[in-house]
């Protein structure tokens, strides 16, 4: 029954639009993303209603893509309670746990991700006769990462953010930039820009996976010269940004 109900809102929620008066998600969760280190027991979240109307709370984890049916996704970890009534001004506490039913990396960071489905009520029969009343559901998803003992903790993951190693790559007849990640775990980027001869250029960057590279490509260029200043904002731990920048 759960993941019939589930999919039935999910499927509103990708569909953004039914009859009601919400016009902007309620719900705020307490943190930008998760970090689940292995000899935690559990790790809780809080999750808060702050709209003046109670919601229907809907969880679950993905790992990665974020179309795919919840019915059909196999995860290490359980979340209490999968579902959940909020009523205005109140919140609740979501708990996770790791089951260990798969066996995750010991040398590396592994990622996930948490979904936060909510569903305003049923609108009143007054409001169905108001053809210019729209209800969205809205969807929240955020990272979720696992932390082997290991590997290090919060100064590990910072410093590894000032490791990354950046250079000048062209894929597909296009300049862009690399970014080459040694350690084990995630860093994931906000925003960069990159400055040629005084002009300023967009680069669309994302998130660096441990012991990988990903490259980026960059708005308006073709060519990217040598000495080129790359100015980017990192997101730590905490959800705040870490600013830096290199030369290329």
């Amino acid at each position: 029954m759960y993941f019939k109900s589930h999919l039935k809102f999910l499927g509103f929620a990708l569909a953004g639009m039914f009859i009601c008066q919400q016009t902007q998600a309620e719900i705020v969760i307490a943190t930008t993303r998760i970090i689940y280190k292995e000899n935690s027991k559990n790790v809780d979240v809080r999750i808060e209603n702050r709209g003046r109307s109670p919601l229907l709370l809907q969880t679950w984890m993905d790992t990665g893509d974020k179309n795919e049916d919840p019915s059909k996704i196999v995860v290490p970890f359980t979340i209490t309670p999968p579902i959940s009534r909020l009523d205005p001004k109140r919140g609740q506490t979501v708990t996770f746990v790791y089951t260990g039913s798969q066996a995750l990396p010991k040398d590396r960071e592994s990622v996930f991700w948490f979904n936060a489905l909510e569903v305003p009520p049923k609108p009143s029969d007054a409001q169905r006769q108001d053809a210019s009343i729209l209800q969205m559901a809205f969807r929240t998803r955020i990272k979720f990462f696992w932390r082997p003992e290991g590997i290090g903790g919060d100064l590990a993951s910072a410093s590894a953010i000032e490791k990354i190693k950046w250079s000048i790559v062209r894929e597909n007849g296009k300049a862009g930039v690399q970014a080459a990640n040694n350690s084990p775990f995630h860093v994931s980027y906000s925003s960069a820009t990159l400055t040629v001869q005084g002009k300023k250029y967009d680069v669309k960057v994302d998130m660096v996976r441990p012991f990988s590279q990903s490259t980026f490509s960059v708005e308006g260029l073709n060519t990217i010269p040598s000495g080129s200043r790359l100015d980017y904002n990192a997101i730590n731990d905490y959800g705040g940004l870490i600013k830096g920048n290199v030369v290329l």
